[in-house]
């Protein structure tokens, strides 16, 4: 049994957690996979990929024994060329991270029009082909650096005939509502949106401002209409109002929140219907039945989904790197990271793939239990949203808040060493890792300084410590928010914790913490329009989170386009990317522009601390920490040979599922 941590979202393509990214990974296969050495290999490529001289065109032979699971059908170059012209439609909604729609490079042969800088670029994808039935091509705009890192192992291939089936059952039970609905409901939701930007918005006459809830009935009946039943629909029941004072659940429903989501799905129906082909297909990926029902090469496969609870999945007998040594896999969802540990500590598990120090250290001298540790890839921060009229859109208070507190001590004390804390975005064991950024060490006075310095007076009253704590307020708005942290997440929390109340103590921030559930509260909030349960306000922008505290799995390679760049800021037009604080900085982006371009590692580096220089300055994030990284496996399962903590110290150490074998005891 191997547990995962959160709710389950998209098992496809379109997931954008990690819990569903670990549940996948049992499931599919990309073209490379990556070894223990942390080397892209071939995986349904037969070998190596045919570079031409120029690094324009990709050449790969596949695999002839690949099958696609439930099902047995053979996977052809038709199923790759139909997966990446998804990747590659403007409608794309797969994980961002591969849409390689959502990268445009810069044109080196043109220069920049200073009035639209964006002008001359390009798509890095410019086609991709069938040879022949077991050869791609792929051509690309100009070379591209992470296609081998980033895209082959990430990009996971579909069944073109499973998804095809699962879009004409959509199109059937979706065509019962008719084209006028849609479109004169999407036109009414535009113009009440509109209302927020508009700068001649009355706060107090509502006549002016959006009122998205307004469409909710609307919304539902059209959803249930068009039949989207096989997909995480929102629920009403997980989207609990919260009271802005305390945090806490008032009993009553989130209606902007609910109906933000109802207006995610509706978005993906219109983008469906207004498209042709494969963009009509791209448009309604997440809406399509194989989100609960996958259809992958991988060594397993679905065979009982149980929402919430668990997913079954049984062993691919023709899978293309021979038959799995186990007959089958339950994937458990435990969400408390302590509970998880006692399970497996108890043989109701036996794979626990995160654990924060509190699990480890209640795990470590179970003789049953053996563990892995390594330097992790991802990392943790305070994020902010930078869009004008946020708090902390202003970079005096970003500022003074990593001045305020002591960010090592506190590092150190709630992981309880697991942590070590970072200023910028690349983490420890990157080749790209930068030591020497801006690293705002602790003080109090330069912090206060900087928060006068924007207008703020050390006299208002906290809103949410009940001591009469005394706070800096401005314009009767006190210097602070409530952040959302996840649930069960100890480590966390208690950073969030020393957070709040080092700035408090320290500079007179308002800061408090509460606890959610990632599925069903954070992942709907860091889509557009980020309406953080609780929060109130007029325009879209004043329901917004001010900052949420989260973390990025960043991948082996340092690619920071799809977090950074400016062109990946969330809009009502592409609700789902992951610059959703809105991070924009025209010399970041070129350097980002930069990375991606050039193929030589030692110079990748240079650019990417160049980058991170600049990122660590401009702090869109208060970077916390990136993770020494530990699972642990009841003694009785191993690899093709005995796994061992000398072979248990890499990311990839478990990367052959297929050879994964457990003792009975």
């Amino acid at each position: 049994m191997y547990a995962i941590d959160g709710q389950v979202t998209q098992l496809t393509n379109a997931l954008t957690d990690v819990p569903t990214s670990e549940a996948v990974g049992w499931m599919y296969n990309g073209l490379y996979r990556y070894n223990e050495s942390l080397v892209p290999i071939p995986d349904l490529a037969a070998e190596e990929a045919t570079i031409s001289e120029d690094g324009l065109t990709w050449t790969i032979k596949l695999v002839e024994n690949a099958t696609f699971q439930p099902g047995g059908a053979n996977m052809t170059a038709d199923d790759v060329v139909f997966t990446y012209q998804m990747s590659n439609s403007p409608n794309c909604r797969f994980n961002p991270s591969i849409c390689l729609a959502n990268v445009v490079l810069d044109d080196p042969d043109t220069e920049d029009d200073p009035e639209d800088p964006a002008a001359d670029d390009t798509p890095v994808l410019t086609s991709v082909s069938k040879v022949d039935d077991y050869t791609v091509e792929f051509v690309l705009s100009q070379p591209y650096a992470p296609f081998a890192t980033v895209t082959l192992p990430g990009t996971l291939i579909d069944s073109k005939a499973a998804v095809e089936a699962a879009f004409a059952d959509f199109q059937e039970a979706s065509g019962q509502v008719q084209d006028a609905q849609i479109t004169d409901l999407n036109e009414r939701i535009a113009a009440d949106a509109a209302l927020g930007e508009d700068e001649e918005a009355d706060p107090e006459n509502p006549a002016t401002n959006p009122d998205p809830v307004q469409f909710r009935g609307e919304l539902e009946t059209i959803l249930a209409d068009a039949g989207i039943e096989d997909i995480p629909q929102p629920d009403p029941a997980l989207f609990p109002l919260l009271d802005p004072e305390t945090g806490e659940e008032t009993g009553e429903l989130d209606e902007a929140a609910y109906v933000g989501a109802l207006i995610g799905v509706f978005t993906d129906l219109v983008n469906s219907r207004a498209a042709q082909g494969i963009d009509a297909i791209a448009a309604a990926y997440p809406l399509l039945s194989i989100s609960r029902a996958p259809v992958g090469t991988g060594p397993f496969y679905v065979t009982e989904f149980n929402p919430g609870a668990s997913i079954e999945l049984t062993a691919n007998p023709d899978y293309h790197f021979g038959a799995p040594a186990l007959e089958g896999l339950s994937i458990p969802i435990i969400t408390d990271d302590v509970a998880g540990a006692s399970a497996l500590i108890g043989g109701q598990i036996d794979w626990k793939y995160s654990m924060t120090a509190d699990s480890y250290n209640a795990v470590k001298d179970a003789p049953n239990v053996k563990l892995a540790q390594y330097p992790d890839f991802g990392y943790f921060g305070l994020q902010f949203n930078l869009r004008e009229g946020k708090l902390f859109a202003d970079p005096n208070l970003r500022q003074a808040l990593a001045l305020c507190i002591q960010k090592p001590e506190a590092v150190e004390a709630a992981t309880q060493g697991q942590g070590i804390a970072i200023y910028a975005d690349i983490p420890p064991a990157s080749w790209a890792y930068n030591e020497d950024v801006e690293k705002y060490p602790f003080n109090a006075e330069a912090g206060k300084a900087l928060i006068e310095e924007s207008g703020w007076t050390l006299d208002g009253t906290s809103k949410f410590r009940g001591d009469n704590t005394t706070v800096y307020q401005k314009d009767g708005q006190t210097l602070g928010t409530q952040v959302l942290v996840r649930a069960g997440k100890p480590d966390r929390i208690a950073f969030m914790g020393f957070l709040a109340d080092q700035s408090n103590q320290n500079c007179g921030f308002d800061i408090s913490i509460k606890e959610v559930d990632f599925g069903t509260v954070l992942v709907p909030m860091l889509s557009w329009p980020h309406a953080q349960q609780g929060k109130e306000g007029q325009s879209v922008i004043d329901k917004q989170f001010d900052a949420y505290f989260g973390g990025w799995g960043t991948g082996f390679d340092p690619d920071p386009y799809s977090i950074y760049h400016s062109s990946q800021c969330t809009t009502p037009d592409q609700p789902d990317t992951y610059n959703y604080i809105c991070y924009q900085n025209k010399q970041a982006d070129k350097l980002i522009e930069q990375g991606l371009a050039e193929l030589d590692q030692a110079k990748r580096a240079e650019i990417y601390k160049e980058f991170e220089a600049i990122l660590a300055k401009d702090l869109p994030y208060l970077f916390a920490w990136s993770d020494i990284a530990r699972e642990g496996v009841n003694a009785s399962v191993n690899g093709a040979e005995q796994w061992t903590p000398e072979n248990m110290n890499t990311p990839t150490w478990a990367y052959q599922l297929e050879k994964i074998t457990k003792t009975e005891q």
